[in-house]
């Protein structure tokens, strides 16, 4: 096309709309994912078994306690959510920030042919982030051959309709990688078939803090989206 055409084109101004719950990923901080890796460790040792409430089959899944430990690296993430999250929708950027209740945080022991169904959670958000993949599960899910991103991946699923439409998100994870997503939003883990463990970490976010529904030994870490000093509430 001739420069003198391509001047006559119109300049045409597009919109896209964004579609569907949003989930953000990046990478946490070194002494986050130390942090994390020391309080999965201890949470193995004390044996916090956290399987009850949990759709794993998974054998070693464990809750960590002192959750105020951890509640500035999240208020950090979550503020970073936020901030994505207004841009995502072009809206709300003037408003103030919202505080968030750190409910609950378990680590996960996965093993060979273990995997996590199908599922969603009740609260607000939630995340995973991966502290260790060891080299034979990166082996074995690059020697995959097949459409999906293959064993060890994560799934998210939502709505129906053809192949134009975006359904699903699939991704195998990197050691430090988050992703934050609205715990309505159904998601599961592949199973793997090397004979290897695979560490991460999970949690749910309140945003208004049910107290009258909080068992009675119940800490819950206040997230302030400000960043904040946070503060502890016993209920």
């Amino acid at each position: 096309m001739s420069e003198e055409k391509k001047k006559k084109q119109p300049n045409v101004h597009v919109n896209i709309l964004n579609w569907g719950p949003f989930v953000l990923h990046f990478k946490i901080s070194e002494k986050f994912h130390k942090l994390l890796l020391e309080g999965a460790k201890q949470a193995r040792i004390a044996d916090r078994d956290y399987r009850t409430r949990l759709a794993g089959h998974i054998r070693e899944e464990y809750a960590y306690n002192d959750l105020n430990t951890y509640t500035p690296y999240v208020a950090g993430m979550m503020r970073a959510y936020e901030q994505a999250l207004r841009e995502w929708r072009n809206s709300g950027k003037d408003e103030p920030y919202n505080k968030y209740f750190l409910k609950s945080m378990w680590v996960n022991y996965q093993k060979q042919n273990e995997f996590n169904p199908p599922h969603n959670h009740s609260d607000k958000y939630s995340f995973v982030t991966y502290l260790s993949i060891p080299e034979e599960l990166k082996e074995e899910n690059k020697n995959c051959v097949s459409t999906s991103t293959g064993p060890g991946s994560l799934m998210f699923t939502y709505g129906d309709g053809p192949k134009e439409y975006i359904t699903y998100q699939s991704y195998f994870p990197e050691e430090r990688d988050i992703f934050i997503f609205p715990s309505s939003l159904t998601h599961y883990v592949c199973p793997f078939k090397s004979n290897c463990e695979r560490v991460s970490v999970s949690g749910n976010i309140l945003v208004d803090l049910p107290l009258h529904a909080a068992p009675p030994d119940m800490s819950i870490s206040v997230v302030d989206g400000y960043g904040e000093k946070p503060s502890k509430i016993k209920t």
